[in-house]
């Protein structure tokens, strides 16, 4: 199971990847806080990124799930979102491995203290170029759209296209 934050889903639809992301994984899961970030409050300001989403939710391929309740350890340190993304993680690792993407330090540094796994933004476009969904091209290219949009170091860029050639 594969549980995103608003952060990662807006990126990926954003410079095309959301798709690829769908075939590996068959569906994503999301929690009601970040439906609400990123569809209802991307469709008040006109996001076109926002009503792909919202297709895919009237898909199925992109489901809500409601967080019951929350999770008062968390409410001080994390967004709603990063919260119920956690949240949802915690409950259904019981039932199946569950793997959030999340970008930001604060969630993934509780993440990893709760024995959640996680990926980034970077590391799943990366993950796309290693299962040959995309090509070398098509991940520099994701990449440097990634950075352009401010959402990446010109550090990590680097970095990030140099683990990707040894996948080339």
């Amino acid at each position: 199971m594969i549980i995103f934050d608003s952060s990662p889903l807006i990126h990926l639809t954003k410079i095309g990847k959301i798709e690829f992301v769908l075939k590996l994984f068959g569906k994503i899961n999301i929690p009601v806080a970040v439906h609400e970030e990123v569809v209802e409050k991307g469709i008040q300001f006109g996001y076109s990124d926002a009503y792909l989403i919202q297709n895919f939710e009237n898909e199925q391929k992109i489901l809500k799930i409601k967080i019951k309740k929350q999770d008062s350890t968390l409410i001080n340190f994390l967004h709603r979102g990063e919260m119920e993304v956690i949240q949802l993680a915690e409950k259904y690792s019981k039932i199946e491995k569950c793997l959030i993407v999340m970008d930001e330090k604060k969630g993934r540094l509780i993440a990893e203290q709760r024995n959640i796994s996680y990926i980034s933004t970077a590391s799943l476009i990366l993950l796309l170029l290693r299962k040959n969904l995309i090509d070398y091209n098509l991940y520099c290219s994701n990449l440097a759209k990634y950075t352009s949009y401010g959402w990446f170091s010109l550090q990590n860029y680097q970095q990030y296209i140099k683990r990707g050639k040894y996948y080339e």
